[in-house]
């Protein structure tokens, strides 16, 4: 392996662990919202953890429904203890700890070979 490589990979994990140390979050939602690429279940999500929450925004939640969690939603209303967020054919209100964070990115169908591993 040449020295660029191995240079090129030191950074990437550095910058991974400072970006992970800033909020930035990965995970596999198992429902919610379609995106024009497919469904949530086929997706997999980057996140900030936990950041300021505004209606219209695209969050990550529990919905203390094992087969569901976590969900891909579209926040509503903004509460001081919860907030009101829609999924597909749902409303919910969620308490503020339960929200995971807001969407930066979506990436479709990476969901899809996680879920055939049972991830």
């Amino acid at each position: 392996m040449s020295d660029n490589v191995k240079r090129g990979i030191v950074f990437a994990a550095i910058l991974g662990v400072i970006l992970f140390a800033l909020g930035l979050r990965v995970d596999h939602p198992k429902s919610g919202l379609k995106n024009a690429l497919g469904s949530a279940e086929s997706s997999i999500v980057v996140y900030w953890h936990q950041s300021k929450i505004s209606v219209g925004e695209r969050v990550l939640v529990v919905l203390d429904k094992s087969a569901l969690d976590p969900a891909v939603a579209i926040v509503n209303n903004v509460n001081s203890d919860s907030i009101d967020v829609s999924t597909t054919g749902a409303f919910n209100r969620v308490p503020n700890e339960k929200v995971k964070g807001s969407l930066v990115m979506v990436f479709p169908f990476i969901g899809t070979l996680l879920g055939v591993f049972g991830l």
